[in-house]
């Protein structure tokens, strides 16, 4: 599949090999007939996937945010209308 994707073709030494092994990967996963699974198993898989409360506790804990260049609304310059 030359050219296909975000490659276009290009040979640089950005891991394309692992791009496309992903990408094939993933096609296997979710291929190209119909669902494997019915929608009640699927429903049940969502429910089972939601985190817990001491998951949300726990992310809440170690997750940091860096928002980039970022200014608070109240900093920013005001223009007249």
């Amino acid at each position: 599949m030359k050219g296909h994707g975000g490659n276009h073709g290009s040979t640089g030494s950005h891991g394309n090999g692992d791009d496309r092994d992903s990408e094939r990967g993933l096609r296997g996963l979710i291929g190209s007939g119909a669902s494997q699974v019915g929608v009640s198993a699927a429903m049940r898989a969502r429910d089972a996937s939601r985190p817990t409360e001491a998951d949300l506790a726990e992310a809440e804990q170690r997750v940091v945010v860096i928002r980039r260049n970022w200014v608070p609304r109240e900093d920013l310059p005001r223009t007249p209308r």
